[in-house]
């Protein structure tokens, strides 16, 4: 007989995340609603942003996270490690489904994933891009990350070709649910459209902008986003297109190295970390993005935007990336600092082309969707439950 008490903690999920980043909460508050009207009660847990993650000002586990979590950090060498504790989360809220973050570095999933399965143990969920993309990895490393995701009992992948990675390397497919990252599209075209001509006229008057020739950068200010590539690259642009100006918005580590070239009198205009209605209006008075390294969740914003973006054939790029199609919503150059140029410089001078790929984004949108990527996440959640229910009798 299976046992209820324990069936009935499967009706508690908890989320354990590194950090909780502003993007992630519109999807949290989604899912939430949904699964309570299956009678799941859902609760997110998260430590504190460190590190260059700290430094983009991108952190809101304070303010949205059910558990903080402890963390303790250790140094080796060049290297350093956070463990962060789950102990007294999972004696609170007594999940029966815990989700945590397809990577070997969250330490605190070791013991959930490795301990020996029985009706009293919370069943494990991983989410993640399936393989490694931005960071490259060992063979060893690789192996190992797969190792352990065989241990889960269920894989949301952000993107379909994660998905067939993982199947290839041993995972069921009958317990792999695709979700289709994505950030809240429909907010950031409502916020776009909501901008008046007036708004957009004195936003380009400030900012010295001419229209079809307004690149924007966003994202985390750092060297894993190339920020001297693209900084180098910018000056060849400029010498090439006066016209040409770059809204940057961000924070990181680099922002000083930033501010610094937007006070040189060059082409850059630093905006600081965007959100809302300043980040709206960066998107309106754009004509492309520039990301030359990392392409990741950027490129939902891009085609939500309807501004195309133009980046480097780089090993970086994170698995969003897929999403774009070059010679529709993405241009492509080699990686170095004059080839991107002079694709920049190809791009403006022609705005028949440019029109088309802004014309192209927002056709691309219409899976992505946080209510999609919630949807698709509680099927999951059911059909993982369900699953589980059939093993226990």
């Amino acid at each position: 007989m299976p046992d209820h008490s324990e069936a009935s903690n499967r009706n508690r999920l908890l989320i354990v995340q590194p950090y909780i980043p502003s993007y992630r909460v519109p999807f949290f508050s989604t899912v939430r609603k949904l699964l309570a009207a299956e009678g799941i009660q859902v609760a997110v847990a998260g430590s504190q942003a460190s590190g260059s993650d700290a430094a983009r000002k991108d952190d809101l586990t304070v303010s949205s996270a059910d558990f903080i979590l402890p963390q303790k950090k250790w140094s080796m060498g060049s290297q350093s490690i956070l463990l962060r504790s789950l102990g007294q989360t999972m004696s609170s809220f007594q999940p029966g489904l815990v989700v945590v973050e397809q990577a070997i570095k969250n330490l605190e999933a070791l013991p959930l994933l490795l301990r020996p399965g029985t009706r009293r143990s919370p069943s494990v969920a991983m989410w993640g891009q399936g393989r490694s993309y931005s960071t490259r990895q060992n063979a060893v490393a690789g192996h190992l990350k797969q190792v352990l995701t065989r241990r889960a009992d269920w894989f949301f992948s952000y993107t379909n070709r994660g998905a067939d990675y993982v199947v290839a390397h041993g995972f069921p497919s009958d317990r792999v649910t695709v979700l289709c990252n994505t950030t809240d599209t429909a907010a950031l075209q409502a916020s776009i459209d909501a901008v008046s001509a007036e708004e957009l006229d004195s936003f380009r008057a400030a900012y010295d902008l001419a229209q079809g020739y307004t690149g924007l950068f966003l994202g985390g200010l750092d060297e894993r986003k190339g920020v001297n590539f693209l900084l180098k690259s910018v000056r060849e642009i400029y010498d090439e297109v006066p016209k040409f100006r770059l809204l940057v918005g961000g924070s990181g580590e680099m922002e000083n190295v930033v501010q610094r070239e937007a006070a040189s009198g060059g082409p850059v205009r630093y905006l600081g970390r965007v959100e809302g209605r300043d980040k709206a209006l960066a998107f309106a008075a754009a004509d492309f993005l520039m990301i030359p390294e990392w392409v990741g969740l950027v490129a939902v914003d891009s085609l939500a935007a309807g501004k195309p973006l133009v980046s480097t054939h780089h090993d970086s790029h994170s698995p969003e990336f897929e999403y774009l199609v070059e010679g529709e919503t993405l241009a492509l150059s080699e990686h170095e600092p004059s080839g991107y140029a002079r694709a920049i410089v190809k791009l403006m001078r022609d705005p028949e082309r440019l029109n088309h790929m802004s014309y192209r984004g927002r056709l691309s949108t219409k899976d992505l969707s946080i209510e999609k990527m919630a949807d698709n996440f509680v099927t999951g959640v059911l059909a993982w439950q369900s699953s589980l229910r059939l093993r226990e009798f």
